[in-house]
């Protein structure tokens, strides 16, 4: 199975998993993969979970919290 992922950010591949959730909303969760010396790395579960009105507002809100936790890994020595 091929996947496409949702945004690149330093070399990471962004997924994202967005569910309808109760109450009309909806619910997205991230995961990274990225190609390293060993082969693919997966986390998953990096991202998230974050809660939207719309399936865009939450798949938005969960790259931003993935494309921050990069930020931080990248910053630790």
């Amino acid at each position: 199975m091929s996947r496409t992922p949702v945004a690149v950010y330093h070399g990471y591949e962004i997924f994202t998993v967005v569910v309808p959730v109760d109450g009309g909303l909806w619910s997205a969760t991230g995961e990274i993969e990225i190609n390293g010396a060993d082969g693919i790395d997966i986390s998953q579960g990096f991202g998230g979970p974050c809660q939207g009105h719309t399936r865009e507002e939450a798949q938005a809100l969960v790259i931003a919290d993935t494309k921050r936790k990069i930020d931080d890994l990248l910053a630790e020595p």
